[in-house]
């Protein structure tokens, strides 16, 4: 019979750490790299910590996404409406 508390399914807590510091550093140099070679870095889109917004591109951004929802919205409900009162119509004229 096999003693299943002796086996191990994952690496210590070490391994992973050594493992993860190594590729952090590697992805350092990596984008130190790139960044030294691109030319075009000052127009590209910053993201994740460095990524900054103004408050009115996020106000323009939100207001803009009120407005597709509801347009959206309204769009499927319309649909919906319409689908039901032609059901309504062709079952009046079947009847």
């Amino acid at each position: 019979m096999v003693d299943w508390s002796r086996i191990r399914i994952s690496p210590s807590d070490d391994t992973w750490g050594t493992l993860k510091s190594w590729w952090q550093h590697r992805w350092e140099d990596w984008r130190e790299a790139r960044a030294e070679r691109d030319v075009l870095a000052s127009y590209r889109a910053d993201y994740g910590e460095e990524a900054r917004f103004r408050w009115w591109q996020r106000l323009r951004a939100g207001v803009g996404l009120f407005f597709v929802i509801v347009l959206l919205g309204a769009g499927l409900t319309m649909l919906v409406g319409l689908f039901f009162v032609g059901l309504t119509i062709a079952l009046e004229t079947l009847v």
